[in-house]
């Protein structure tokens, strides 16, 4: 695995790290845990930690702390409780954040963003590369 695969599987290990964490932490929260957009936003985090864990894995020397981010990451997906009828929660009148603003999305989209920046270095470094 190239050095830039390692520092990019690393960023982004720490960044779906942070979402589930977040993400715990809103189970307990009254209104989230009972919301859809919860519930979407843990289902597209899984959809994108396993296809990160297949990267990850496929180098055999995964460091310690790596090791210990996978680790808290398997807990919390153990430990996820997910209602069984969400409900909006905007849309039914009962969160009342301001508009455009939703905890899961958004701690869903800080994650999004590190991808996207990820992809951009990448994509530039390769045109460097490609054009000297």
């Amino acid at each position: 695995m190239s050095k830039m695969m390692q520092e990019e599987d690393i960023n982004l290990l720490r960044g779906i790290s942070f979402v589930f964490a977040a993400l715990s932490y809103l189970q307990d929260d009254p209104f989230c845990n009972k919301c859809n957009a919860f519930v979407k936003s843990v289902e597209i985090a899984k959809n994108k930690f396993i296809n990160l864990e297949k990267s990850i894995n496929k180098n055999k020397g995964v460091p310690e702390e790596l090791r210990r981010l996978l680790l808290g990451i398997y807990t919390v997906l153990a430990e996820m409780r997910i209602p069984d009828n969400p409900i909006k929660q905007k849309k039914e009148g009962i969160c009342h954040l301001p508009t455009g603003i939703c905890l899961p999305k958004s701690t869903l989209g800080m994650y999004e963003s590190i991808e996207k920046q990820m992809v951009n270095k990448n994509e530039n470094l390769s045109e460097e590369v490609k054009y000297g």
